[in-house]
């Protein structure tokens, strides 16, 4: 078993047999935290999203999250175009901003990825998931609806690159 990135060596730790966790994560998962300490991490919300984006679909990447999702364009520091072009965007609330990266080096699905539930996406929560299809269908984009798999709809759209994207609303019990 190799050395874990993720886990630092302690003088006096006694290595864990092999177990599922440390054969598929390289370290195990089981005992790193009874043995140590660790200072908790408290999340207090979101910053962004940053969303690789080829240089050539920029503007196709914009208009998307602008027109489909409805976000608006948001001050960008100038020295980030020193690393790459690319775009802030947010809703009116500024509960939800996507940074989309134009980076040609980065990894992006592709136009012609499928929307995949299972795969790597971004679930967010809009106030009305009816009113987001209505959007979705007068626009013409293409979406995919799991309706009975967490209680509540979950619709996944596609952005030019390819990136999955899942939006529901939160659970009304009752309803």
């Amino acid at each position: 078993m190799g050395r874990s990135p993720y886990k630092a060596e302690v003088a006096g730790s006694i290595p864990a047999p092999p177990t599922i966790a440390t054969e598929a994560w390289g370290f195990d998962m089981t005992t790193s935290v009874q043995q140590t300490a660790l200072p908790a991490v408290t999340f207090l919300g979101w910053s962004h999203e940053g969303v690789p984006v080829g240089r050539k679909n920029l503007e196709a990447s914009v208009k998307f999250y602008v027109e489909v999702l409805g976000l608006r364009p948001l001050p960008r520091p100038k020295a980030l175009e020193d690393i790459a072009p690319g775009a802030w965007l947010g809703d009116e609330h500024n509960r939800a901003q996507f940074h989309l990266i134009a980076k040609d080096d980065e990894h992006r699905p592709g136009a012609d990825a499928r929307i995949t539930p299972a795969g790597r996406h971004t679930a967010w929560m809009v106030s009305d998931i009816d009113a987001f299809r209505v959007r979705l269908r007068e626009l013409g984009v293409y979406y995919e609806e799991i309706s009975n798999l967490i209680g509540s709809p979950q619709v996944f759209v596609r952005d030019p690159e390819g990136h999955t994207w899942e939006f529901q609303e939160p659970r009304h019990p009752g309803k």
